[in-house]
């Protein structure tokens, strides 16, 4: 996980202070640390501040659509490990609450 922290706002002041020892942090003011994380290829935030964490592979139901548009049926398709950037998370015990339900999620519904 990665704090995407802005010193001006309170909520991002208030995550930094909490910050669990598992969880990166760059200060969006530095311009080297918003380089760097930018240069692995980070999400950009929308907000201040968000999470960047880790959402593994899982397998879900999606429509099949016909070439004219008709609706063909379901098939379960796999959805590959990614990030995904949480926005202006209330508390690090939000954090949690997400990425205990990704990990049931992909436990439920493996991807392979």
């Amino acid at each position: 996980m990665i704090l995407l922290h802005h010193p001006e706002v309170e909520l991002s002041r208030e995550l930094l202070a909490q910050l669990p020892a598992d969880c990166g942090c760059v200060d969006w003011t530095s311009e080297l640390q918003r380089e760097e994380y930018q240069a692995q290829d980070g999400l950009p935030p929308s907000a201040f501040p968000s999470v960047l964490v880790d959402v593994p592979a899982y397998a879900e139901d999606r429509p099949m659509i016909g070439p004219d548009g008709e609706f063909l049926g379901m098939e379960v398709v796999a959805v590959p490990a990614h990030q995904e950037l949480l926005r202006l998370p209330a508390s690090w015990a939000a954090v949690a609450s997400f990425t205990a339900s990704v990990e049931e999620r992909a436990l439920l519904l493996p991807a392979g």
